[in-house]
């Protein structure tokens, strides 16, 4: 398929889906990039996948498009821009590794880059290395802005706890909740076990946040 410009598409988050980087904009650019160089082109969407501490095995799309290319049925591939990839370093040697043997050329927003070339080599590794860093520190300013919050007694951007909700920043006591986990602390307090309470749960047909009976696993996150 060396007519072929192979297209992988990523996004990590929905905020991306608004700022330019959209998977449909992505998709696009690429198949763009497929008309000026006259070739075919082929989608790989991964849809929206993190890169911050990524498990290669967890990226569907990469996996069956290195496959491809070490099977040698790529030879052109288009991304966005580096870090589409992975910011990951690890992740990003096995990529580079394999694009090297087997002659494919990279293209992105940037530029076409051949790694068997020493300056496309060059420019790519510090392409990933700023990649690296502002995915470290974004994780950081992510940690220091939890840990503010934290010190302020504000809730962190998680979901609140069974039995609580936000107000404000705050978390506060739902109303409803509030009282099926009362209910729970009375009967631990009377010895009831995890299994029992459950069982007693579940005769009254009480549920879990987002529907369902509750577990006992639920049950002990609760106490």
């Amino acid at each position: 398929m060396k007519d072929t410009l192979h297209i992988y598409t990523r996004v990590s988050s929905s905020i991306q889906e608004t700022d330019g980087t959209s998977l449909e904009s992505q998709k696009d650019l690429g198949i763009q990039k497929s008309k000026e160089l006259g070739m075919k082109h082929k989608v790989w969407n991964e849809g929206a996948k993190s890169s911050h501490g990524e498990d290669i095995t967890s990226r569907v799309q990469l996996v069956a498009l290195l496959s491809a290319i070490e099977n040698d049925d790529v030879k052109h591939l288009w991304v966005y821009n580096n870090d589409r990839l992975s910011r990951n370093e690890d992740t990003q040697y096995t990529i580079k590794y394999a694009l090297r043997k087997n002659d494919v050329l990279l293209y992105t927003k940037d530029g076409t880059f051949d790694l068997n070339n020493p300056q496309d080599k060059l420019f790519k590794s510090l392409l990933d290395g700023i990649a690296q860093y502002d995915n470290a520190i974004r994780a950081e300013r992510s940690r220091i802005g939890k840990k503010i919050k934290l010190e302020k007694v504000e809730w962190y951007d998680a979901p609140p706890p069974f039995g609580f909700h936000v107000v404000y920043s705050f978390l506060v006591p739902n109303p409803n909740e509030d009282k099926v986990v009362k209910r729970i602390f009375t009967w631990f307090y009377k010895d009831k076990t995890i299994e029992e309470i459950k069982r007693l749960q579940d005769k009254e047909g009480i549920f879990v946040r987002r529907g369902g009976l509750f577990s006992t696993g639920t049950i002990n996150k609760v106490l």
